[in-house]
């Protein structure tokens, strides 16, 4: 299944199946992950769309920038709630495969939760998207399946197609734990995997990588 010169063919096996109520480490699932532009954009509302109306407001979507803040409605539009300080941000999502790379934290007791709702003092998901490798150079998806990029880990997902990705680590991101929010797949990284992930998710965040199996394949694979 996998090249000579991939790191997962030192493994087997690297995917495995996966207990369909388990949520953990090295789960694959399917959410709307964000892209990461260059780009904030921000919903700045204009008034109300009907005056007799406080439920529907006229909103404009302008790229956000920190020498020049948006200002808040006047007066405030119920369509839109704001604390003082926020701002609605947006940002391109596509519906894609993604790793959890964290899933781990304890639940806030219930004293010590703040009374407002939506308060976000609850543990969330991080994961991590995969992004496809069509349209990509096939020397940069080559470099990448042999581990030059601490931000870049190439792969095949085990699903219908074999199809080759590239999961971004540079783009962890948090997913609500709300089982609406994200799909779930029969398949998570086999222990050996997950330790191999460990160590480039050290690699990426630090840039020191630690002697191990992940180095040993980099020196392995180098181009001489």
């Amino acid at each position: 299944m996998y090249p000579e010169d991939a790191i997962q063919s030192l493994v087997a096996p690297w995917w495995t199946a996966a207990h369909p109520t388990t949520l953990a480490r090295g789960r694959l699932v399917f959410a709307y992950a964000q892209h990461a532009d260059a780009r904030s954009f921000g919903l700045t509302v204009e008034g109300r769309k009907e005056p007799t109306d406080p439920s529907r407001a006229r909103m404009h979507l302008a790229p956000l920038r920190a020498d020049a803040p948006p200002s808040p409605p006047s007066p405030p539009s119920p369509a839109m709630p704001l604390e003082p300080g926020e701002t609605w941000c947006v940002r391109r999502a596509r519906w894609r495969p993604c790793l959890v790379v964290g899933a781990t934290g304890p639940a806030v007791h219930r004293p010590l939760r703040s009374a407002a709702p939506e308060a976000p003092v609850g543990p969330a998901l991080l994961v991590a998207p995969y992004d496809e490798v069509t349209g990509l150079d096939p020397g940069f998806v080559a470099r990448a399946r042999r581990a030059e990029y601490p931000h870049c880990l190439w792969d095949r997902l085990p699903l219908a197609g074999n199809r080759e990705v590239i999961l971004r680590l540079d783009q962890v991101q948090p997913l609500g734990r709300d089982p609406l929010g994200f799909e779930w797949t029969e398949h998570a990284l086999s222990p050996a995997a997950l330790s191999l992930l460990d160590a480039w998710l050290a690699w990426n965040t630090t840039g020191a990588l630690s002697a191990g199996d992940l180095r040993d394949f980099r020196d392995l694979v180098r181009d001489p």
